[in-house]
Order: structure tokens, then sequence, then C-alpha cells
């Protein structure tokens, strides 16, 4: 025990603050805020790609927090089930720096073209990231009314749960629209979003917004 104690003392102060100042410890990761799609399923054998950007704000100063840009892939296992994979950049606005997040899971049609259930499993990883650590799944429902063939409305409601309990749970309220000449193959997707943390009295919270294209294959 003397032994043990002898190293910790002799470990440099420099060391010790630069370990206690790394980025993304204590819970700090921004959530993926944009769902980038509605609840319409590409069916059996057939593919979805999107690109999509998405910015988020804090709630308290109204300042710039990060820049998300990334991309999501899908392809229909049945014609109520897909796999999706989804990647993205989360750029930091307030620091040259930034991490990325990757989730890949399941998307199951609940009633045809207008509820969806999503259950991906993800995580963060970047520079000075343990990426065992930010395992986590994101359930979300997603719900659309189909206007027309050429327009719809879209809302969602998604929460991050962590498996370490150091680390924040969201809850992400999504809202948007989708228009395109023919909503089966392509769509333009605007939204907003708001997050919150869940494990604070005075939680942190971010409004969102962005832009996603999706392209569908199939008939």
């Amino acid at each position: 025990m003397r032994a043990f104690l002898s190293r910790v003392r002799r470990i440099p102060l420099s060391v010790v603050i630069a370990a206690s100042a790394l980025p993304f410890a204590g819970g700090c990761f921004l959530p993926p805020a944009a769902n980038v799609q509605d609840a319409r399923m590409v069916g059996q054998g057939n593919v979805r790609a999107a690109g999509f950007w998405s910015g988020l704000n804090g709630t308290e100063e109204d300042e710039k927090a990060a820049d998300e840009f990334g991309a999501l892939l899908g392809v229909g296992l049945g014609e109520k089930s897909e796999l999706q994979l989804r990647v993205e950049r989360i750029d930091l606005a307030d620091e040259d720096d930034g991490y990325q997040f990757m989730s890949l899971g399941p998307k199951f049609g609940l009633v045809e073209d207008q509820l969806a259930l999503l259950v991906p499993f993800g995580f963060y990883f970047g520079e000075d990231i343990e990426m065992a650590d930010t395992f986590q799944i994101q359930p979300a429902i997603l719900g659309t009314i189909p206007v027309s063939q050429a327009f719809e409305v879209n809302a969602s409601g998604r929460v991050a749960l962590p498996f370490d309990s150091d680390l924040f749970t969201w809850a992400i309220f999504g809202f948007g629209v989708g228009f395109s000449p023919d909503l089966d193959r392509w769509a333009i997707l605007p939204e907003i979003s708001y997050s919150i943390a869940l494990d604070e009295e005075d939680a942190d919270s971010y409004f969102g917004y962005g832009l996603a294209l999706t392209i569908r294959t199939g008939d």
C-alpha cells in the first residue's frame, strides 16, 4: 500500500490536470439531434440513403454549440423492417475539435407510412474517447401524416440511454415536413428539434435545426 501511494505521489500534477480536463468527460457529449427520415419503410430488398446537416444552439444563451454532418443507409429486410447504419461528425463550435457518432439497428413499421419504431445501438468515437464507455441505445418513435404524395408532416420522440451512468440521458423531440414530387422515391426533410438532459435539475438543453435529403429505391 505504501509503495502504491508513493507511486501516486510521483505522478506529475500536469498529468492529473490534463486528465481531469478531458473535453468529453462527465457526460458532456452532445446528442445526435436530427432523425433525417420519416415513418415510411423502403420494403424488402430496397435501399434508403440520406445525407444531412443539423445545427445545435444552447437554449439558455442562444449560442451555437455544434454542427452535425452525416449519412444514413438503410436496407429493407422485409416489408415492415429495415436495418439502418448511421454515421455523423459533430463539430463543436467553441473549440477546434469534435467527435463522431455511429449507430446500427432495426427500424420497424407499425402503421403503414404513418408510425415506425427505431431501436439503434450506438457509440461515440474520436481522440481521447474510450468508445466502450459511450455505448448506448436510442429508441425512437417516428410519426408521419401523409398529406399528399408530395407533402407530409413528421414528428418524433427519442431517448438516448447510455450504459454508463456518468453520461447524460437525453430526450430529443423533433418536428418537420417532407416534400417532393414523389415521396416514395426521394424527399427533402427540413426539421427542428429540442434536446434536454434528464439527469440534472438545471438541465442542459439545445434547440436544433437541420435539413436532410433522402433517396429510396424500389417500386
